[in-house]
């Protein structure tokens, strides 16, 4: 009973896939078998709590029962996020799986987690006698969240391409390898036309409630900041952010320092970026604070256009013929306002 609890708690682990593959459960017995219809509808509850809490959420696990309906929950509910089509939503869905995992990682003994990491293919070396835990810099970089200060390599002792790292640092390391994993695999698979006809309500559900969010989120008002009249290179950055898509650096100090520039608070900053589906508030808040000046030395100045094509983040396939009269994303706001002005 203690391995099938372990199992459900970690779905994800090649381990539960081979439990059920042992157990020669087909998709079909899943989707139609009523002795599974707890299961199914725990996968659409993983769903709906990873985008309303970013957690898919905690279940009763006392019963081998239970715990078979949360693991079967967890295939049900990533067929069911494929069929809902949207990108934000996935990555909304992998988030909760991945701090859901978390939470119940860093209560782990450490070998327990040098388990886990086996299943990311980290090289890691442990101590037991002193407790160190060493991993290479090259997965360290993969995975680690280096965007806060703490984690950046600079604050790090490294012995040989090693890093020491602590065990609830491993238990995050693996929150995001997981998260990067969800989202590579749901992106590669396409909906099965079974699993939209038995839960299509659901799916339709899921569908309204992401387009009210995303309707809720954009006419809800920001500071003195008129969305409207963003030049085409902010709203893609923008709307690439909130979309969940895999934004450059560039592109997110670009977005940042604009902002900055139009004298927008760093709440009102932060407020746009945590419509992302894997906003973090306290990574997001370093990287506004440091590029505004609130913890370092210097307020960074956005970049112009040329700049911005050099980075390769001026979609040049939107730009209108006010944009091609400008060379500073700040000179088209500041055009568009007066463009306004003289209308009234």
């Amino acid at each position: 009973m203690e391995e099938l609890v372990t199992l459900s708690k970690y779905p994800f682990l090649n381990e539960t896939k081979q439990y059920v593959k042992d157990n020669n459960l087909s998709v079909i017995e899943l989707l139609d078998d009523p002795l599974y219809e707890r299961a199914r509808a725990i996968g659409v509850e993983r769903l709906e709590n990873a985008f309303k809490d970013r957690d898919v959420g905690n279940r009763s696990l006392v019963s081998e029962s239970d715990c078979i309906m949360e693991i079967l929950s967890y295939p049900i509910a990533r067929m069911i996020a494929v069929c809902v089509d949207d990108n934000y939503f996935i990555r909304r869905y992998a988030l909760g799986e991945a701090v859901h995992a978390y939470k119940n990682l860093i209560n782990e003994s450490t070998n327990f987690l040098l388990e886990i990491a086996q299943e990311f293919k980290f090289n890691i070396k442990y101590e037991e006698e002193t407790n160190k835990i060493r991993i290479y810099f090259k997965d360290y970089l993969r995975n680690a969240p280096t965007h806060y200060k703490e984690w950046k390599m600079i604050n790090r002792t490294m012995e040989k391409g090693f890093l020491h790292i602590k065990h609830k640092e491993l238990a995050r390391i693996i929150q995001e390898a997981l998260r990067t994993r969800i989202n590579s695999e749901l992106d590669m698979r396409d909906c099965n036309k079974s699993v939209y006809d038995i839960f299509s309500s659901d799916i339709k559900r899921i569908q309204n409630t992401v387009i009210t969010y995303r309707k809720k989120i954009q006419v809800e008002p920001i500071g003195k900041l008129d969305l409207k009249k963003l030049p085409p290179c902010m709203k893609h950055i923008l709307s690439s952010i909130q979309a969940g898509e895999n934004v450059p650096h560039m592109g997110r100090f670009a977005l940042v320092s604009f902002l900055n520039s139009l004298k927008l608070k760093t709440n009102d900053i932060l407020k746009l970026l945590s419509t992302a589906p894997d906003y973090e508030e306290e990574k997001s808040r370093y990287q506004v604070e440091h590029i505004t000046g609130s913890i370092s030395s210097t307020s960074y100045k956005p970049p112009g256009c040329e700049k911005m094509r050099t980075y390769g983040i001026c979609p040049v396939d939107q730009i209108d013929n006010l944009c091609r009269k400008k060379r500073h994303p700040l000179s088209y706001y500041i055009a568009k306002w007066g463009e306004e002005k003289s209308k009234k």
